[in-house]
């Protein structure tokens, strides 16, 4: 019986039926005991209505379908930040802030410019960066001159002219020459690592094509930037223009609010139905009606020994911002039961003798009634 028609009876009988159970929903069939005693009434093997008695009761017929069953755990939780693009900025040198360009609330995009910064790193790592490619230059030169003055002494050692002793005094020269430009070389590559350290447009920056560039290459011009990792809303500002700040300082708290994490408290007897990457839907007092579809992402390793609860980490999409942190919401976690059923809608679930009982069309107003049995589900 996986597609028979079902009997929807109107509003009024759709309320009389709301005493039934329903394994769809986790709720428990009667207890063995009561129904073993008291006789199971017998049911009429057909109903037939009049067209007009069924036009006065508003009846409709759907689609019984076999489906697997799911229940639904209802805890409370509450909305919180997406921990992993939650970003407390610190600026990357020693400096003094020139200037604030945003606000608390304003949304800014990856890369985009927080701050301007005097920074004091930033100068000292341009200036040793100038003087050792100067130092680098000035070795190659030398080490060019070295290698010149080889070839003229074996060309002389050749002739005659020039004892054996000169030359490898020469052939020494340039071994140091050579030596000194692989030192020099170093020391320009540790300062270019600095540099690209120290400025928000090193290589890992992602620069805004409309960004106005502050810098350039040079020791006098220390003016740096501070930029935003990511899209988001800027939380918190923990300096004022003119500051001094260093490295340990939190500028900016910054937050990706696109998806944010709802921490639902589960029951010890509810934990073993909810597993991650379970179906979840959550409800807020401000948006009555409105459900948040997301996802079970963790369930906790360990139990609050106070309350007899774990944590589960709910991922939550927020793309307009609706959901805010610290909001208070109604969880429902999708458990599948692990077994198939026959789903029926509402209004098609009726009590009779305190039995819950479906109607199943056989014909033009003609129908049979059966009883809701353990593989017996319900929709909405």
């Amino acid at each position: 019986m996986t597609r028979r028609e079902l009997l929807l009876l109107g509003a009024t009988a759709a309320a009389a039926g709301a005493g039934g159970y329903l394994l769809g929903h986790g709720a428990a069939p009667p207890p063995p005991e009561a129904t073993a005693a008291a006789p199971e009434p017998v049911l009429p093997q057909e109903v037939t209505l009049s067209a007009e008695a069924a036009a006065n009761f508003g009846l409709r017929t759907a689609p019984v379908e076999r489906r697997p069953l799911v229940r639904s755990v209802r805890v409370t939780g509450s909305v919180g930040f997406n921990e992993l693009r939650l970003a407390h900025i610190q600026p990357l040198a020693r400096g003094r802030v020139q200037a604030i360009e945003v606000a608390i609330g304003d949304r800014v995009r990856t890369g985009q410019r927080l701050a301007i910064l005097d920074a004091l790193d930033l100068a000292e790592a341009r200036h040793q960066l100038s003087g050792a490619e100067a130092a680098l230059r000035q070795a190659q030169a030398e080490t060019q001159t070295a290698r010149a003055a080889l070839n003229r002494a074996t060309e002389l050692v050749r002739g005659g002219s020039l004892a054996q002793s000169e030359l490898e005094r020469r052939r020494a020269d340039l071994a140091r020459a050579d030596a000194a430009v692989q030192t020099r070389a170093t020391e320009v590559e540790h300062w270019r690592e600095m540099l690209a350290r120290y400025s928000p447009t090193g290589p890992m920056a992602q620069e805004p094509a409309d960004a106005v560039r502050l810098s350039a290459p040079t020791p006098v011009d220390a003016r740096g930037a501070i930029l935003a990792p990511f899209d988001g809303a800027v939380l918190a500002i923990g300096a004022t223009p003119g500051e001094l700040v260093d490295t340990n300082r939190e500028i900016f708290t910054l937050a990706d609010l696109s998806l944010v994490w709802v921490m639902a408290d589960v029951p010890e007897r509810d934990l073993a139905a909810v597993k991650p990457g379970a179906a979840v839907a959550i409800a807020v007092e401000a948006y009555p009606g409105r459900r948040f579809p997301g996802r079970v992402a963790y369930v906790a390793d360990q139990l609050d020994v106070r309350t007899g609860t774990a944590k589960v980490r709910c991922e939550i999409p927020n793309p307009d911002g609706a959901l805010k942190v610290n909001m208070f919401a109604i969880v429902e976690i999708s458990a599948p039961l692990g077994r198939d059923g026959l789903l029926v809608p509402d209004a098609a679930l009726q009590s009779v003798d305190d039995q819950p009982v479906v109607f199943l069309a056989l014909g033009e107003a003609r129908f049979a009634p059966a009883r809701c049995g353990p593989a017996c589900g319900r929709t909405a």
